[in-house]
């Protein structure tokens, strides 16, 4: 085969591998952070406990408080950072676990209704706050307001249910394709240092695409959504989940970096101990 058909046949080898490696990381993402319960609860709890989430989900709560008693918003001020703080204590961390399970359960089925908590047991916990600052608007709040407290609204959430029996399936395809490409180009590639250097750039170029899901994916996370509150709470939650990708994709770097090196070693470095055949360089 001559060197003008060889050359595009290796470039495009590359850049389908770069492909691989990139729907197989996102893959490898999906199926062990999201579908995975108990990680998508731990990192849940974790977004969830932030102080910009606990500020939301406090403010989601006063407001559902003014809806019913209007004679709240004179202590709204005070009531939503007393709320937040209390969403920081060991007594509700229970609470906030719930939210994860109940979020996880809406994402992989495609259940589209609000994440509401029941929240009776709790009632006197929560209810500090008010009766901190007006006991008596305390004691006109009745128990049946705390059985379905939404903390976020219906429609808020993706729905990944499409997707929960393909990705396992992608993330085989993905690392099975990128074996055989690379075993091709370092069959196909007569000089072995440039074939290990194209590798190398197919892995840098696959981390430069993972990385850049991140911003591009909170932006459309964010336009989907309506309200500041629920804004904050998912767009958290969000970034608890993209500090994985985020370490896959400086795997993915630090990889090509090394394999461009060796794979310039290899075609520069010339010694008496060095090999030649048909498939090396």
């Amino acid at each position: 085969m001559t060197l003008a058909l060889r050359t595009p046949l290796a470039v495009f080898a590359t850049g389908l591998l770069a492909l691989s490696l990139h729907v197989g990381a996102f893959a490898f993402l999906i199926e062990r952070e999201v579908f995975t319960s108990e990680n998508f609860v731990a990192s849940t709890v974790a977004a969830l406990g932030e102080e910009s989430s606990r500020d939301a989900m406090g403010k989601l709560i006063v407001d559902q408080l003014i809806d019913e008693y209007p004679l709240l918003i004179i202590l709204e001020s005070n009531l939503v950072p007393m709320f937040s703080d209390l969403l920081g204590t060991p007594a509700l961390r229970e609470v906030i676990a719930l939210v994860g399970i109940d979020i996880h359960e809406r994402i992989v089925t495609g259940n589209q209704d609000a994440v509401a908590i029941d929240l009776v047991s709790y009632r006197d916990t929560i209810l500090l706050p008010l009766e901190a600052v007006a006991p008596r608007l305390a004691d006109l709040v009745p128990e049946s307001w705390f059985v379905s407290v939404e903390v976020l609204e219906a429609g808020t959430l993706p729905d990944l249910s499409r997707y929960v029996e393909t990705v396992g399936l992608a993330l085989f395809i993905s690392l099975a394709v990128a074996v055989l490409l690379i075993a091709f180009l370092l069959r196909f590639v007569q000089r072995r240092g440039v074939a290990v250097a194209l590798i190398g750039v197919a892995f840098m170029l696959a981390a430069i695409a993972t990385s850049g899901l991140v911003p591009g994916g909170r932006w459309l996370t964010i336009a989907a959504l309506k309200g500041e509150q629920n804004q904050t709470i998912v767009v958290n939650v969000y970034n608890e989940f993209t500090d994985p990708l985020f370490a896959g994709a400086s795997m993915l770097a630090i990889t090509g970096v090394a394999l461009i090196a060796v794979g310039i070693a290899m075609r520069t470095g010339r010694n008496s101990t060095q090999q030649h055949s048909p498939g090396e360089g």
